[in-house]
């Protein structure tokens, strides 16, 4: 996706010409559920790995879940009460919880991150977590209120460097990043590669078959687990460093330009001009 959150016109052609060639075209993201099924609609895209590897479907319906272990979830409540920390829960349907961190994921904030260095980013969202959190104080109880269903992965306001640390303290969960605000709280072992992974078992092909995009740290292991992972040219350096190639950035065609460069679409009818 763009910087402005729309996913460009070359990219919509790309992905059209992948599948007239009887390729299998899918999105794998850290969002949840109601976040990619616009997108399986919009761009007849065959599966979707949502929460990082935790929930995973395709035309045919749910494909694998795994939800996080409720004794964990428990205790990283308390730690966020502990630390006065904003959490959001994903579900099958929805993302619930902090509307701190809903906003963190809007166009604006995203654009806003893009441009100011990251430990910038977080004292910004700690600052309005501070003030948020004054006005409308969260209860331990109101947080184990949204424990009734599945709970696939939870986001959590926290600084880079506070993540780095937290896989110690929560032996049964994994936390990775995909935005300058907040970690995502997975569990142990999983991430993007091992849905991938389920999806290449239920299709019936390897992982060496597999071209993958991405940007983020929790991109790392999926760039360095398929035959072709891909940085965008707006990546992080550690994110390049993994990938086996590195195209243009996400605002001017990186996508169509690596299939081209891969000679898996040709140019003439991705460029959609």
């Amino acid at each position: 996706m763009t910087d402005n959150r729309t996913v460009s016109a070359s990219t919509i052609c790309a992905i059209n010409e992948l599948r007239q060639k009887g390729y299998l075209v899918g999105l794998a993201t850290g969002r949840g559920p109601s976040f990619s099924m616009p997108y399986m609609a919009a761009l007849n895209l065959d599966v979707a790995v949502c929460y990082n590897g935790q929930y995973i479907f395709g035309r045919s319906g749910v494909l694998a879940e795994q939800p996080l272990p409720m004794d964990s979830l428990r205790d990283l409540i308390d730690y966020a009460q502990l630390k006065r920390r904003d959490l959001s829960f994903g579900t099958a349907n929805d993302v619930v919880g902090s509307k701190l961190l809903h906003v963190g994921v809007k166009p604006w904030a995203y654009w806003l991150a893009s441009r100011m260095p990251d430990f910038v980013a977080h004292l910004l969202m700690a600052g309005f977590n501070h003030i948020y959190r004054r006005i409308r104080p969260k209860t331990r109880e109101k947080m184990l209120s949204k424990l009734n269903q599945p709970i696939y992965q939870v986001m959590m306001l926290a600084s880079k460097k506070e993540t780095d640390k937290l896989g110690g303290r929560f032996p049964k969960l994994s936390f990775t990043r995909s935005s300058p605000f907040a970690a995502d709280v997975i569990s142990r072992g999983m991430s993007k590669i091992k849905g991938i992974g389920v999806v290449a078992k239920h299709f019936g092909f390897e992982l060496n078959q597999i071209m993958a995009f991405g940007d983020s740290e929790n991109d790392l292991e999926m760039l360095a687990g398929v035959g072709i992972g891909v940085a965008m040219g707006n990546a992080k350096k550690r994110v390049k460093q993994r990938a086996s190639y590195t195209t243009d950035t996400n605002n001017r065609s990186g996508i169509a330009k690596a299939l081209r460069h891969f000679r898996l679409v040709e140019g003439d009818k991705s460029d959609c001009k």
